[in-house]
């Protein structure tokens, strides 16, 4: 739960989720040592990074608290905490089975990353407004994906700068070869594109036809060409599922997530509103509907794509798509009381 782990360390979720998972098993060891306990036994299940791409763990927090620092805490939802529960949710997804998916260390490093910048610099409005508004960023961007353009340009200036003697050293990449650089980047880059919610049935179309005429035993059939590049679709899909994965958490974080969620919203709509703008679809205060709005995201987006997955990783139909059936009735349970209180309101009104 990032959102319980946001007040546990001090509100940098990300600095510590990201140096959990990117500094495995050194951060293990090092929380060990902290609590007095014996070192914790090395698993099947650690990429061991540091190794791997000659990264000191040190300059990985010094990335990792840049990168939180340009989350605003003034967004109810896009927040650092988001980014952590985003990484933390690519990572379980990744450990449940996804990795399979993966040519490389390099492919899994880029991604996990990408899940922790995906959102740099978030306004708190979406593209909608970006765009209705002829903002700098739509124009800079030409209308297209604009916020994921923008996420992915602040994360590649803060992977490439050149840092001053009075900054901090997070240069996280400087253990790579000037060829996994650039892998590095384009598959960075992708990832965080394909966040973008406008490519979502597409990306589902494809992961599906991928499916239907290939099985899902051969995890190279899933790789499609991207600039002159072979890239992973399932490890693209993994990352945007997780971005969508609030409905699937357990009791009661959805609830907290879809408040926050919709506390952005509104105060997009506010905005619209404000400036005369069209108000975006469930960004208005005054007809939206909390349960609506949860019930046709699970149905419709949600679910479907969990499903989709399921039949790349088995082990979502035990540990995702129960929770996310029980979380299905608990909003069908919250609309069928709202609306028997409006017929009671109707009743009391009658003369």
């Amino acid at each position: 739960d990032s959102l319980e782990l946001s007040v546990a360390c001090g509100e940098v979720p990300l600095l510590f989720l990201g140096w959990a998972i990117m500094c495995a098993p050194h951060a293990q060891a090092a929380m060990a040592q902290d609590l007095g306990l014996d070192d914790p036994e090395e698993g099947d299940n650690l990429y061991e990074f540091v190794e791997e791409f000659c990264m000191k763990p040190e300059v990985l927090c010094n990335f990792l608290r840049l990168v939180e620092s340009d989350y605003s805490k003034e967004n109810p939802y896009h927040n650092g905490i988001h980014a952590s529960d985003v990484m933390q949710t690519t990572f379980a997804l990744l450990q449940m089975g996804g990795d399979k998916f993966s040519s490389s260390p390099l492919e899994l490093f880029s991604l996990l990353l990408a899940a922790a910048c995906h959102d740099m610099g978030h306004p708190g409005r979406n593209n909608s407004f970006e765009v209705n508004s002829h903002s700098e960023l739509s124009v800079i961007y030409n209308d297209s994906s604009v916020l994921e353009n923008m996420h992915a340009a602040r994360a590649c200036r803060l992977l490439t700068r050149q840092p001053g003697d009075a900054d901090l050293n997070a240069d996280i990449l400087v253990g790579l070869q000037k060829t996994q650089k650039e892998a590095f980047r384009a598959s960075f880059t992708k990832a965080i594109l394909c966040t973008d919610m406008s490519q979502h049935f597409a990306k589902v179309a494809q992961l599906k036809s991928k499916i239907s005429h290939f099985g899902t035993s051969d995890p190279l059939k899933f790789y499609v060409n991207s600039d002159g590049r072979s890239m992973s679709c399932v490890l693209q899909f993994i990352l945007h599922l997780a971005d969508i994965s609030n409905p699937a958490k357990p009791a009661p974080v959805f609830v907290e997530w879809c408040d926050r969620c919709l506390n952005e919203f509104f105060a997009q709509g506010d905005a619209e509103k404000k400036a005369y703008m069209p108000v975006s679809p469930m960004c208005d205060r005054d007809v939206t509907v909390k349960s609506d709005s949860q019930l046709g995201f699970i149905k419709f987006i949600v679910r479907p794509s969990f499903v989709l997955l399921s039949d790349l990783v088995p082990r979502a139909v035990d540990e995702i798509l129960p929770i996310l059936e029980s979380n299905l009735r608990y909003w069908e349970d919250v609309k069928l009381k709202e609306e028997e209180e409006a017929e009671e309101e109707e009743e009391e009104g009658k003369p």
